[in-house]
Parts: structure tokens; sequence; C-alpha cells
């Protein structure tokens, strides 16, 4: 997903949610708040959680960098607290960023941003909601509890 937002709407964004982002023509640096992170579902759970996200009136602060892949990294907040959370997200193959993260970025041809930052202007989800997300999305698979850890059964 490549933007044509300007850096200082990310930057607003980041500001307000504690979390500061700076990036060159390559990479994008990502510093998260005290107890801040980001959180990056693989591809076959995003979506999902996504649309759970929305269903339920839980969005905010996105960071979405482009290329072939595509990335999508999740603020979220009470991490000290989310220990089993974390736990269950990285079984699912989820990447916890914490302190602070550096991404390279896809080259990009034109104007514009090869990443964006935004999302929910109103809070960040902790990431106990999250992991419920990701839950509620592997039991809707069709294989249902077939594909859940025997420790969440």
């Amino acid at each position: 997903m490549i933007s044509t937002a300007s850096a200082a709407e990310p930057a607003t964004t980041a500001d307000r949610f504690d979390w500061s982002i700076s990036h060159t023509d390559d990479t994008i640096v990502v510093t998260f708040g005290q107890e801040r992170a980001g959180i990056e579902l693989p591809a076959s759970l995003r979506i999902g959680v996504e649309l759970f996200f929305q269903d339920n009136g839980l969005s905010g602060p996105t960071i979405a960098i482009g290329g072939p892949v595509g990335r999508h990294i999740r603020l979220v907040t009470g991490i000290s607290k989310a220990d089993r959370a974390i736990e269950y997200l990285q079984h699912c193959g989820a990447l916890l960023h914490v302190g602070r993260a550096v991404w390279h970025l896809p080259p990009v041809s034109g104007p514009g941003l090869a990443w964006s930052a935004g999302g929910g202007h109103h809070r960040i989800p902790p990431l106990v909601a999250v992991a419920a997300a990701v839950r509620a999305v592997r039991l809707c698979t069709p294989d249902g509890l077939e594909q859940l850890p025997l420790a969440a059964r």
C-alpha cells in the first residue's frame, strides 16, 4: 500500500500515541513508548483481525509498508501484563516489536511514500484484544479447533 500522505500526518498520529516515526528513502524507524509495542500478524490472519476490529470498534493506529508482500504493524498497549497473549500470538506467527524497530522500505516509483501511518484516532487497543481477535478468526476457519494450539483448547 503506497500512501501519498505527507510525512507530517504520520508524525502527528505518532506524537499523539507515544511512538516516534522517522524515515529515509529506504528505511522507517519506529520507537515505541512505555507499555507500547507493534504487533505484526501473518497475512493469513491480518484481514480477519482487521474485520474483527472494525466490527467491534477497536480501531487503532497502524503502519502499512508496501511492497510485494506488504506489512501491517498495529500499535498496541498493555504489553507488560500480557505474557500469555504474547506467547499465543507468537505461536500463531505474529511478530512483536518493542523498543525500537527498523524496517526496510520497498522502492517507490513516482510520488508518494512506501509506507503510511494512520488508522484509529481514539485509542490504542490492548495487546490482549489482538489475541482475542486472532482466536476468534482462527475459530471461524474451516479447520476450526484443529488449528488451535493444544493449550488454547
